[in-house]
């Protein structure tokens, strides 16, 4: 899990079809984005895991959220890092 924080949207981590990302800079609440091979992508609360897409359904992106969920302070510690 390497997070490149000189980037406009660093990786966090990758998935066969999708990345997981953290926008710098970017709003709150806490979230990462899950973005497709296919530049469609999701919003992900981190507090609630909620998502937020228009092109995306919860089960596209599944995976991600059980990673997500596992790594959530992880991820809120790169968007701190990210968007201090």
């Amino acid at each position: 899990m390497v997070a490149l924080y000189n980037h406009t949207m660093p990786t966090i981590h990758k998935l066969p079809n999708k990345s997981i990302r953290v926008n710098t800079p970017d709003h709150l609440p806490a979230h990462v984005h899950v973005v497709m091979t296919d530049r469609r992508d999701a919003l992900v609360d981190l507090a609630t895991l909620t998502v937020i897409s228009r092109t995306l359904r919860v089960s596209d992106i599944a995976d991600a959220l059980v990673w997500i969920g596992a790594n959530r302070a992880y991820c809120e510690k790169v968007f701190k890092e990210c968007n201090p």
